[in-house]
């Protein structure tokens, strides 16, 4: 009877989900192809209604302990943690040498490039809006990983393991050697930026190290079940990157409207010109080191996608007198999900479309259930 019982709660679970899977697909289906506009216009509104942005990132969960840009950043490493294994990320070290070369690219030659731009800033743009400009660019290429590259490499067929493995890595790491990097870079002693450690920690473990170890959990507990509920999971990271777009571009709004339209076309254009230099470094470096496929998506986005909420939050609390350094980070997240998304749209013409495997494997049969997790693993 109970085995009979447990029959059929599975029937009508599979069932239920059935009939809610297509309408998830569907709605993850037209964010995907319609990314690009809708970030825009996402970009345009918080732009224009920064005290609406102001007034939800003050909402604070579970006695201020989780704000508005803590769940975004959650629902983000989320989403992408719920397709990875135990066995992925002992592989990952186990086979460190994409590790590696991302890490040398990270920690070496995108900061490098960095600083060889940023001298462009104060012939360009002053002394005056120069200098802040260019240690926003700094500070924009020293922080992590964005936690929403894990969304464009999983769509193009990237390694998520190794990806979120850079996540965690670059923030632990990343915060903690900016003074050290902007000292050389900025022509800043170490001792000029305040990196406030215990907003970094909890950032740290709520935003990234929680929803891993869930993300992880859930992935060994579920498994035939996985490819079932991942449009949901899907859909709660997609929310949590336009929950952070909003976030962040809304708290730089009022920094912008100061600025003519000259120094903000300059601006942009230098910002740009880092932006694009990281993504194309980051495909030479993984094709030069003869990367396999996936690791070449994933040193790619990673490069080019950097965790500017973080790098707004350390801005205005290590610079309240010069609130321009932050103006970099605010431009940054709009052109790093529009070159990605154009990245994406090239390797999917290089490499195929891995979301169409995904969505099939998804909607697939109850009978192929169990070859689904396996099919999703490979497209990852």
């Amino acid at each position: 009877m109970v085995a009979r019982r447990g029959e059929m709660e599975e029937r009508m679970y599979s069932q239920s989900v059935k009939r809610e899977v297509p309408t998830l697909l569907s709605i993850n289906a037209f964010v995907r192809k319609h990314f690009v506009h809708l970030i825009s216009l996402l970009a345009l509104i918080a732009f224009l209604t920064p005290r609406v942005s102001h007034a939800v990132r003050g909402v604070r969960l579970f006695h201020g302990q989780l704000d508005a840009s803590g769940l975004s950043l959650f629902l983000m490493m989320l989403s992408a943690a719920i397709q990875c294994g135990f066995s992925a990320f002992r592989s990952v070290i186990a086979r460190p040498r994409p590790l590696l070369v991302c890490l040398a690219l990270f920690f070496v030659i995108l900061p490098t490039s960095c600083w060889l731009l940023g001298h462009l800033c104060i012939p360009l743009l002053g002394r005056t809006l120069g200098e802040p400009i260019q240690i926003g660019l700094d500070l924009v290429i020293l922080m992590p990983v964005a936690a929403t590259a894990t969304i464009w490499a999983r769509d193009a067929k990237g390694d998520i393991e190794l990806l979120v493995s850079l996540v965690v890595i670059t923030m632990a790491l990343g915060t903690l050697t900016a003074p050290i990097y902007l000292s050389y870079m900025s022509g800043l002693t170490a001792n000029s930026i305040v990196i406030p450690q215990a907003m970094i920690f909890r950032q740290l473990l709520v935003g990234v190290l929680l929803p891993l170890v869930i993300g992880v959990s859930l992935n060994r507990i579920l498994r035939k079940r996985l490819s079932r509920v991942q449009p949901y999971f899907a859909f709660l990271g997609n929310l949590g990157l336009f929950m952070a777009v909003y976030l962040n571009v809304g708290t730089a709004s009022p920094l912008l409207r100061n600025l003519s339209l000259r120094q903000v076309g300059l601006a942009m254009l230098i910002v740009l010109a880092v932006n694009l230099a990281n993504f194309i470094l980051g495909s030479l470096l993984g094709r030069l080191a003869g990367l396999k496929q996936n690791h070449q998506v994933t040193c790619e986005f990673s490069s080019g996608m950097r965790s500017n909420g973080t790098a707004l939050v350390v801005g205005l609390a290590s610079f309240p007198n010069s609130p321009l350094v932050t103006v970099p980070a605010a431009i940054y997240i709009i052109f790093q999900h529009l070159i990605a998304s154009i990245v994406k749209s090239r390797l999917a013409a290089r490499y195929g479309d891995g979301e169409t495997a995904a969505a099939t494997a998804t909607a697939a049969p109850a009978h192929a259930a169990d070859a689904a997790p396996a099919a999703t693993a490979r497209a990852a």
